[in-house]
């Protein structure tokens, strides 16, 4: 949206900085550093979430208006916690830890909650995520083949041949508004594919 966040070096502590309409420039005393810290962190448009040091859970912030901030207990620390996070548009994804399961929550009108069986843990899962404005994608587990799901009106969610597993697979995966881009296995090139009205 219009805010940032960081790990800070050395204490782990999360920092925020920009708009903060819903307090999602404000993290928790659980990753501020003061009652504990961070491994992974990631910002949304309104809200943000953590992976907390220690206990690998879940934790965001912010607007929760569709439950984009209140993780599941299967990746909360409850009853799992997670490996990697995700913040989009009104939802949020992480991999959870062992499983290697994507586990998704918030906004679901799109299908951009609902991640595929090949990622879900049922017949697959993934060791890399990130969640666009109304579509997520992930890498999946042993074959790095590029899985998207959600909303697809600009491309955005058909990841190309040469890294869905067709002709090539993916190392890393990022998603934009409209637009994912990810970097291909072997080659270190970067490959993008969406709406393009900006050169993104």
């Amino acid at each position: 949206g219009h805010h940032s966040c960081a790990i800070q070096s050395g204490s782990a502590a999360v920092v925020c900085w920009g708009y903060n309409s819903h307090g999602q420039s404000t993290p928790p005393s659980s990753v501020d550093g003061t009652s504990g810290s961070a491994t992974a962190i990631a910002a949304g448009l309104l809200h943000s979430c953590a992976i907390q040091s220690g206990s690998a859970a879940a934790i965001c912030w912010g607007s929760d208006s569709e439950g984009q901030s209140t993780p599941p207990a299967s990746v909360n620390g409850t009853s799992g916690s997670a490996t990697s996070i995700a913040a989009g548009g009104y939802h949020s994804c992480a991999i959870q830890s062992g499983s290697g399961a994507v586990v998704c929550w918030g906004r679901d009108a799109l299908g951009q909650s609902t991640p595929p069986p090949s990622v879900n843990g049922t017949s697959g899962s993934a060791t890399a995520i990130a969640a666009g404005a109304y579509h997520t994608c992930a890498i999946r587990s042993g074959t790095g083949a590029v899985v998207c799901w959600g909303y697809d009106v600009s491309g955005q969610s058909t990841p190309p041949d040469s890294v869905d597993g067709t002709s090539g697979s993916a190392t890393a995966i990022v998603a934009g508004w409209s637009h994912s881009c990810a970097v291909r296995s072997g080659t270190s090139a970067v490959v993008c594919w969406g709406s393009n009205a900006y050169g993104e």
